[in-house]
């Protein structure tokens, strides 16, 4: 059975590179155009991993952080950024990891299957 990915992001072309990238490498992807219909894809299926934007309009990505882990502390979340910089400020958090949305390919499916591995 492939593994679930959701990826939430408000930018149309971010969701679709990732969608494509982790589809192409065995995942079946579930995408969100922002916080609140990724709380609802979250809470509607049995998630394996969360690629959740942290800079979102209409709840950001911290926000919706806390709420997912409130529903399944156990989910691996990665947040994405746009800038290298924010990664310091988050350490604190609940996120397993965080992701410069411009890493190459190779290190974003590395980084979300060494986790998948982990934690089954």
């Amino acid at each position: 059975m492939k593994e679930k990915v959701l990826v939430v992001d408000d930018e149309k072309g971010i969701r679709e590179y990732y969608k494509d990238l982790l589809q192409e490498n065995g995942y079946e992807v579930y995408t969100a155009k922002n916080a609140k219909d990724g709380l609802q894809v979250a809470s509607e299926n049995e998630l394996d991993l969360i690629l959740l934007d942290i800079n979102m309009p209409d709840l950001n990505g911290l926000d919706a952080l806390k709420k997912i882990k409130e529903m399944d502390a156990r989910i691996p979340v990665f947040l994405l950024t746009a800038h290298e910089k924010y990664k310091r400020n988050f350490a604190s958090l609940y996120a397993e990891e965080y992701i410069v949305k411009d890493k190459k390919p190779d290190f974003i499916v590395r980084k979300i299957g060494e986790k998948l591995r982990s934690t089954a």
